[in-house]
C-alpha cells in the first residue's frame, strides 16, 4: 500500500512539473487590431531571433502547423539565412515585397536579459497603439548582435501589407532552453488564438 501511495506521489509531482513547464507555453495577451475579412491564403513567416536554432525551428513548426490547416504558408530562413548584418535587413524586406504573400507573420525574441519583464510589456502596448509599420520593425530590429540570449519575450504579429497590424500576442518570459523544445507547443496556443479570432 505504502508502495502504491509513493508510486502515486511521485506520479503526481511529475505531473505538476510538467504543468509548471507548460506555463511558460502561454500568451499573456492577444488583441486584434482590425476586423477579419478575407481568408487569409499565403503567409510569410520571418522570425527575428538571435539564436540561429530557435528562429529557424519558429519558422519551420510556424510553416508545418499552417500548412496542415490548409494555408500556404513559407519560412524566411531559407531566402534569408542570417540576420546578423546590415544587408540582411534589406533582404528580408525584399523577401516580403516578393514573395506574393497576403499576410506577413512575425516572430520577435525580445532579450529580457536585461530589460524588465514589465517593462517589456509597457513598449509592446505603446507599439500595438502606434501605427508602426512592418518596414520599421525589421529595420529597427535588424541587424542582430551574434550574442545568444538567455530569456525571451515572444511577440507575435499579423501584418496585412498595406494595411498595417492586424492581430498580435505576446508570451510571459521564456526560456531559450525551454524555447528550443517547447516551440511546437507555444505555436498551436498561438494558431488556436488565431483561428479563435477568426484570422485562419
Amino acid at each position: 500500500m505504502k508502495r502504491t501511495a509513493s508510486v502515486a506521489l511521485a506520479l503526481a509531482l511529475a505531473a505538476a512539473g510538467i504543468a509548471a513547464g507548460d506555463a511558460n507555453y502561454s500568451l499573456e495577451e492577444r488583441r486584434s487590431i482590425a476586423e477579419p475579412t478575407a481568408q487569409t491564403r499565403h503567409i510569410l513567416v520571418v522570425a527575428i531571433a538571435d539564436d540561429p536554432q530557435i528562429r529557424n525551428r519558429f519558422e519551420d513548426k510556424f510553416v508545418s502547423h499552417l500548412r496542415g490547416r490548409g494555408i500556404m504558408a513559407t519560412a524566411s530562413h531559407p531566402i534569408v539565412p542570417s540576420l546578423t548584418s546590415i544587408e540582411d535587413r534589406q533582404k528580408v524586406l525584399e523577401a516580403i515585397a516578393k514573395e506574393g504573400v497576403d499576410r506577413v507573420m512575425t516572430v520577435r525574441a525580445v532579450s529580457l536579459d536585461k530589460l524588465e519583464k514589465d517593462t517589456w510589456a509597457q513598449d509592446w502596448h505603446k507599439w500595438i497603439e502606434s501605427d508602426a509599420t512592418i518596414r520599421q520593425l525589421v529595420e529597427q530590429s535588424l541587424p542582430l548582435p551574434k550574442k545568444k540570449s538567455k530569456r525571451y519575450g515572444i511577440e507575435f504579429t499579423l501584418w496585412g501589407g498595406s494595411s498595417g497590424k492586424l492581430w498580435a500576442a505576446r508570451t510571459g518570459d521564456c526560456a531559450r532552453t525551454d524555447l528550443k523544445s517547447g516551440v511546437g507547443d507555444l505555436l498551436q496556443i498561438t494558431i488556436d488564438a488565431m483561428k479563435d479570432a477568426h484570422w485562419i
